[in-house]
């Protein structure tokens, strides 16, 4: 008898830069796979991506899809011990994720690229011949339950619910994704173990999965590393999405309608949903990108830049909106001021007026050619990601695109079809609408059955049909004008010499400029960092606050002039930082240093308008005030933050000293912010050195007089032994947490070796007996964590089911048990996996030249600027031996313990 044939699926298009090799095949039992090589590549990774998802819920048991995700982790016939596969990435340096959507889910890990082989022995398991333990169930369902009841604040989750609530009762998007206690519940027909399997047999089959397999091995090798592991998975059919496509989302008494959304924590959002159809036939032109590309236009006259003259918004981003078989929302998200939620009707109707403008002016073959060059652009200089994301995003585009365009998919604009954006333009109409406004003194008069989010839902009257639908005379808004950022060549300026680290060519009137033309990312593309250092920002917390709005309002000013900047590639951020402010510009290397001067000269000269300053100021209040608002867990991680790093405040602290400024004192404060400082840059990319001193120029001419400050020394807050920090943060709701956190004796590369060894070598354990074993909650962890240098290493948890003496017991038993056994249960083969693993991840090459630059601008703001620590780390780690380790840790945790206590609760 004939062996089937591995059949290939032929050539994927990729950019001429790109240094990746792909292969795509088709398994015998037809499981399609895409195998990408990226040379040197010290992390390997594979995604499993299957069409199910909760749509595929059966109505009795929703958040099946969703559990069984959960369940696939927990043991299968070849490798029953759940721990065993985790274990072993950890190991390696890599880890296990999964997520359920609407109509996929993806499962994905990463490890050491020499670790791959066995890798995929274990992954592939999971999808053969699951365990589904009753013990295990039962445990899982309260994970399930608690990471439901996580959530049960989260204003997206509730908007979604309302969202469900809203939409066609037929539609399967109107089931609970999630699942919980009662939806997961056992029924005398069918047990959870029964439904479990059935689910898996009728869609976990290979004809419903994409595989993708990234690794440094060549593409024929991964490819019989797909075929050994992966042919054993039965066939089955393909789940057909086509019967979702005939089903309406809405109903027709759901659309022209006005929603009204009261949300926990003080919000001012308008949300301007337009469905139309399903848009996968159409990603070779992408027509909804086209029109949400003009419709989210910031640049001058835009429909964004006349309604914040008017005061009435502060952001406006459109496009976005959920997507599906047969289904898409186009959203329009719109954040207003307090003035804006009074004009939330004429807000939308200016949307509604300029929706129109673009039907009737702008379709435009040249608009649309601009919008194909900068996505080539984006396609042929774009940064390899890292093999831990391209996997999952890999295997789901591989169900979306034809398999050469898995890649290529994405940017890929063929020419605009004037008859599909007409068509997609007419539906835009306020008749077919929903108009959701979210602020706390809506009228509501019902409640989501799940994540109780009061809400109401009318339809919108004739005379408000009638405002949607008038022109508004007032408003002068125009369509975009040509780019003239935009060109469709660019090189990279000539290497003129082989340098790997950065070298301080300018050292003088205090400014030190770093500059690295990099030899290996040969692309017309850089990162420039400055730093301008300056006491001032940090004197207290209503001078940082002070700051953070001065660099939000500068940018404010600047959006407009630049967005075709930012449009074209050339993009900036500005930051208040421990010693200053931070300038950040990026992209194409030929225009940021005009971009640069821009900046600088607009940072000195630039008068805010005093109503630009009330919404600004305002939105800063509200976010830092609501930061923390039922996350426990983060409130707790900013707490640790503050208790040791230098120069921080608290969030409460910046919004009440914000609220001590009004117009007159943050000008007076903000002008002399930088009245004397320093400055520390950074330029990386394919500038030559003539640039770095042009760049000496421009600070120079910019700054003159200012220069006149020493960089502020900063140090970590160092505690001493035996040292046992115990505070308590309150919270009115949410969860209970704790967070405990060790301290190293000092800096050395010895004890950030044994602190990162600590968290390799005792993540998975803790995880295990906290989570699965214990079942204390649903966010658990443990974390290596450095301040500045100085090492340390936390253990947290957030519950909804402990208080937090029980947490804080079950916490310190556990850790204790897990160090105290290390003797008996480390072996040497495991220590020196460890140490091996460790020692790649210390030598591991920079995947892109936004990872190099942040890694060697983060190495200078450490005074770090022989840029060696890895090498240093690396030596210690050689030396270190088990025994040595071992006492060192029981020292540092037990004997010893420099430790800071953090409790969260009611």
């Amino acid at each position: 008898m004939t062996q089937p044939l591995i059949e290939e699926l032929g050539e994927v298009i990729k950019s001429p830069k790109d240094p990746r090799s792909f292969r795509t095949l088709k398994l015998p039992n037809g499981l399609s796979v895409v195998c990408v090589q990226i040379p040197h590549s010290k992390k390997a990774s594979a995604s499993l991506a299957v069409r199910a998802g909760h749509f595929n819920d059966p109505l009795e048991t929703q958040g099946l899809a969703h559990f069984l995700e959960h369940m696939l982790f927990l043991g299968n016939e070849r490798f029953p011990d759940a721990n065993e596969f985790p274990e072993f990435l950890s190991a390696y340096g890599g880890q296990q994720n999964a997520w359920t959507g609407s109509e996929f889910c993806n499962f994905f890990f990463d490890c050491q690229t020499r670790a791959l082989s066995r890798a995929l022995d274990y992954f592939s398991a999971m999808f053969m011949a699951p365990l589904f333990d009753e013990s295990l169930i039962n445990k899982e369902r309260q994970s399930i339950d608690s990471e439901f009841r996580l959530k049960e604040k989260d204003e997206l989750r509730r908007l979604y619910q309302v969202h469900k609530t809203t939409c066609n009762p037929e539609h399967p998007f109107s089931k609970f994704s999630v699942g919980n206690m009662d939806t997961l519940a056992e029924s005398d027909s069918h047990s959870l173990k029964d439904q479990l399997s059935e689910f898996f047999r009728a869609f976990f089959n290979a004809n419903n999965m994409r595989l993708t397999i990234v690794g440094a091995q060549p593409v024929d090798e991964l490819a019989e590393m797909a075929q050994h592991y992966f042919s054993d998975i039965s066939s089955g059919q393909e789940n057909d999405p086509k019967s979702l496509e005939a089903l309406p989302l809405y109903l027709p008494s759901q659309l022209g309608v006005f929603i009204q959304v009261k949300p926990v924590n003080p919000a001012r959002r308008l949300i301007i949903t337009l469905p139309l159809p399903g848009i996968d036939d159409d990603y070779k032109n992408k027509t909804t990108s086209f029109i949400a590309h003009i419709l989210g236009y910031e640049g001058p006259h835009s429909l964004y830049a006349t309604l914040r003259a008017r005061g009435w918004v502060n952001s406006l981003s459109a496009g976005g909106g959920m997507s599906g078989s047969g289904y898409k929302d186009f959203n329009l998200n719109i954040q207003l001021t307090e003035a804006g939620v009074v004009h939330a009707l004429q807000v939308a109707q200016a949307v509604f007026n300029y929706i129109q403008l673009i039907a009737s002016s702008g379709l435009e073959a040249w608009r649309y050619e601009e919008k194909r060059l900068t996505s080539e652009l984006s396609f042929h200089f774009q940064e390899t990601p890292p093999a831990g994301e391209l996997a999952p995003q890999l295997s789901v585009n591989a169900h979306h695109y034809p398999i050469h365009d898995v890649v290529y998919g994405d940017y890929r604009m063929d020419g605009l079809s004037v008859a599909r954006a007409k068509q997609t333009l007419s539906l835009m109409a306020p008749e077919r609408a929903r108009i959701t406004l979210i602020h706390g003194d809506v009228e509501t008069d019902q409640q989501t059955e799940l994540y109780h989010t009061p809400f109401s839902i009318r339809a919108l009257t004739k005379e408000e049909l009638n405002t949607l639908n008038s022109p508004a005379g007032t408003f002068s808004y125009q369509l975009p004008a040509q780019n003239p950022y935009i060109t469709s060549h660019v090189e990279p300026y000539p290497l003129e010499r082989e340098l790997r680290e950065p070298v301080a060519l300018i050292k003088s009137d205090n400014v030190t400029i770093w500059h690295l033309q990099d030899p290996d990312f040969r692309v017309p593309k850089g990162h420039i960092y400055l730093n301008l250092e300056s006491p001032a920002v940090n004197q207290s917390a209503t001078h940082f606050a002070a700051a953070r709005l001065w660099s939000e309002l500068l940018i404010d000013s600047l959006n407009e002039a630049l967005y075709d900047a930012e449009v074209a590639g050339l993009h900036f951020n500005i930051y208040p930082t421990q010693s200053g402010m931070t300038i950040h510009t990026m992209g194409l290397s030929a225009g940021q240093l005009p971009l640069l001067q821009q900046l600088m000269k607009q940072a000195w000269k630039v008068k805010f308008k005093r109503g630009r300053f009330n919404s600004v100021a305002q939105q800063l209040k509200h976010n830092w005030q609501s930061a923390h608002n039922n996350q426990p867990l983060n409130r707790l991680f900013a707490e640790l933050n503050l208790t040791l790093q230098p120069c921080l405040f608290s969030l409460s602290d910046m919004a009440e000293g914000l609220n001590s400024l009004d117009y007159k004192g943050f000008s007076q404060l903000s002008s002399e912010l930088f009245n004397s400082m320093g400055v520390s840059a950074l330029i990386h990319g394919d500038w030559q050195a003539k640039t770095a001193f042009e760049l000496h120029q421009l600070i120079r001419d910019s700054a003159s007089g200012r220069l006149t400050a020493s960089p502020p020394q900063l140090q970590p807050k160092r505690l001493e032994p035996h040292t046992h920090i115990h505070r308590t943060v309150e919270q009115a709701t949410g969860d209970n947490a704790v967070l405990v956190y060790f301290q190293g004796d000092n800096d050395s590369a010895e004890q950030q070796i044994t602190w990162m060894l600590a968290q390799q070598l005792l993540n998975a354990s803790l995880f295990d007996e906290l989570r699965t074993q214990r079942q204390l909650g649903y966010v658990v962890g443990s974390q290596y964590f450095p301040v500045r240098r100085l090492p340390g290493f936390m253990v947290f948890v957030q519950s909804p089911t402990h208080n937090t003496s029980a947490l804080q017991e079950h916490i310190h038993t556990v850790l204790h048990d897990k160090i105290e056994q290390l003797d008996n249960v480390l072996t040497l083969q495991r220590w020196k996996h460890a140490k091996q693993t460790l020692s790649e991840q210390l030598t591991i090459n920079d995947r892109s030249l936004r990872a190099r630059s942040q890694r060697f601008w983060g190495a200078i703001q450490m005074a770090e600027t022989h840029f060696d620590r890895n090498v240093e780390m690396s030596a210690a780690l050689e030396r270190l031996q088990l025994s040595d380790w071992i006492s060192e840790v029981k020292r540092l945790v037990i004997k010893q313990p420099r430790k800071i206590v953090l409790l969260s609760c009611q």
